[in-house]
C-alpha cells in the first residue's frame, strides 16, 4: 500500500508521457495507552507510468511495493493558470491470490480505493509544491473451505511534496505521506459484523520520486490573468492573441 502520490497536481498535457522511479521507506506504528506502542519500518519502491490522454486528464499505472495501482487524474482548474493547479486523482489498488485445488479452496484479496485532492502551487521555474489530503477505503478478505472473513477500513491522510524541475524532462520530488485508519468493520461467516474505531496508530511514508518526461511547459505569460482564465480567452486586441501562454 502506498500513502503517497509522488506526482504534481497539474496534468501532463495531451500526448505527454511520464515515467517515474519512486524509492523510499514506509513505517507502521501502533500506540496503545495501556501497553505502550511499537513501530516497524521497511523499504518501499515503485515504478509508475502516466500518459496525458487530454489536456486535463492523465491515466497511469504504478506497480512494485504498492502491488498494482491504476491511477487517474482530473484537472479542476484552468490548465493555463500560472500559479496553481487543483485536481482529483482517484486510484484503485488490488491483489488476488487463490488456490483451486479440489476440497482445499482458499483465497485472499486486497482492494484499496483512494480519492486524493491534489493542490499544487507553481513557481516561476516550473517547480510545484503539492499538498494532497485524501480519503481511502480498504477491504481485505479471505476464505478457506466454508469459512470466510473480511475487514473493511476507512482511512484519512495527507501528503506534502515538492516537484523540483531540474531540466525540461526531469523532476525530482521528495514527498512525505501519512494515513490513519478511523473506522473499521470485521465480518466473518461465524459471527456478526463488528465496528471498530480508535486504532491508535497509522502509516507514514517517505519517497524520493525521479520523474522523467517533459510535462507541461512553464507558463510565463503575464497577459493571462484571472479574468482571462474565467473567460477562457486572451484579449483579442493583443498582437499575440490566441497564444496559449506557454513557452515553446
Amino acid at each position: 500500500m502506498s500513502v503517497s502520490h509522488v506526482q504534481t497536481a497539474d496534468t501532463l498535457g495531451s500526448g505527454k508521457f511520464q515515467f517515474a522511479v519512486e524509492p523510499g521507506v514506509g513505517g507502521a506504528a501502533v500506540i496503545d495507552s495501556d501497553v505502550g506502542g511499537g513501530s516497524i519500518y521497511y523499504p518501499h519502491i515503485d515504478l509508475a507510468a502516466r500518459y496525458g490522454v487530454s489536456d486535463g486528464v492523465d491515466l497511469g499505472v504504478r506497480f512494485g511495493s504498492s502491488l498494482v495501482e491504476l491511477q487517474s487524474k482530473f484537472l479542476l482548474t484552468d490548465s493555463r493558470d500560472p500559479n496553481k493547479a487543483i485536481s482529483l486523482a482517484p486510484s484503485v489498488t488490488g491483489m488476488f491470490l487463490g488456490t483451486g485445488d479440489e476440497g482445499d479452496d482458499a483465497s485472499i484479496s486486497y482492494v484499496n480505493l483512494s480519492l486524493p485532492l491534489l493542490v499544487g502551487f507553481k513557481t516561476s521555474g516550473g517547480s510545484e509544491f503539492v499538498l494532497g489530503p485524501r480519503v481511502s477505503g480498504t477491504r481485505i478478505s479471505g476464505s478457506a473451505l466454508e469459512d470466510g472473513a473480511a475487514v473493511n477500513i476507512l482511512s484519512v491522510g495527507a501528503s506534502v511534496g515538492y516537484a523540483l524541475r531540474v531540466t525540461e524532462g526531469f523532476r525530482l520530488m521528495p514527498e512525505v505521506g501519512v494515513s490513519m485508519p478511523v473506522l473499521g468493520e470485521v465480518n466473518t461467516t461465524q459471527t456478526d459484523s463488528e465496528v471498530a474505531s480508535g486504532f491508535g496508530g497509522g502509516f507514514v511514508q517517505f519517497k524520493l520520486g525521479f520523474l522523467f518526461g517533459g510535462g507541461r511547459p512553464i507558463n510565463r505569460d503575464s497577459r493571462i490573468d484571472a479574468a482571462d482564465i474565467d473567460n477562457a480567452s486572451v484579449d483579442s486586441g493583443d498582437e499575440n492573441a490566441g497564444n496559449d501562454g506557454y513557452e515553446d
